[in-house]
């Protein structure tokens, strides 16, 4: 028979099958008007006037109030670190490209983007923007969809699963070679009686 003293976490029990918890994402659609002869200065579509609509907790995920937050590739722009601003705008306008070739392909419709975004607060988080564009039977964008979420946040929190369920399989590798069972005491339950874990109660 085992004895195994342990810290108890009730706030973080998932089991053993259970996907690692999901942080906020925010959607940003945006739909691109008829092109023009007006060049636009720092845009993803120079010749393209965008609608920007936010949709999901952004609030949660970034600070502003939906009265915070403009329909504007200006305003997303703004708020996008100095230093990755140029590459983002540098792989999004090849993104959008026209590709009358192939619009359907997958290099044509998936574009991936980290970078830093300043929260209401004045600090930077480090976002993950995955995008699916929308094309016309020519290849020409008229629509993408970002689903935007912090990737330390979420790398973390996946992090934190994986170890709990080290831990998990590590008792279950006890257990199965404890025929006996193993008594679990919890030090932070005064008076608890200690649960009797057997090879057949803990989950492989």
């Amino acid at each position: 028979m085992a004895v195994i003293s342990l810290t108890s976490q009730a706030d973080n029990t998932i089991g053993v099958d259970s996907p690692p918890p999901r942080r906020p994402e925010v959607t940003r659609i945006v739909r691109l008007l008829p092109r023009d002869s007006i060049q636009r200065p720092r845009s993803a579509t120079p010749y393209q006037d965008q609608i920007i609509t936010w949709t999901g907790p952004i609030q949660t995920l970034f600070g502003y109030s939906l009265s915070d937050v403009e329909g504007t590739e200006h305003w997303w722009l703004d708020r996008i670190h100095p230093e990755d601003c140029v590459v983002v705008l540098e792989s999004l306008t090849k993104h959008l490209i026209s590709a009358p070739d192939k619009p359907f392909a997958a290099k044509s419709r998936i574009c991936g983007l980290d970078y830093r975004f300043k929260h209401a607060n004045g600090t930077y988080i480090l976002i993950s923007d995955r995008i699916i564009t929308t094309r016309d039977k020519d290849g020409n964008a008229v629509c993408f969809e970002g689903v935007v979420f912090d990737k330390e946040a979420r790398r973390n929190e996946r992090d934190e699963h994986t170890k709990l369920l080290e831990s998990q399989n590590l008792l279950a590798l006890v257990a199965n070679n404890t025929p006996s069972g193993i008594f679990m005491m919890d030090p932070q339950v005064c008076g608890a009686f200690p649960t009797l874990f057997t090879p057949q109660s803990v989950p492989n």
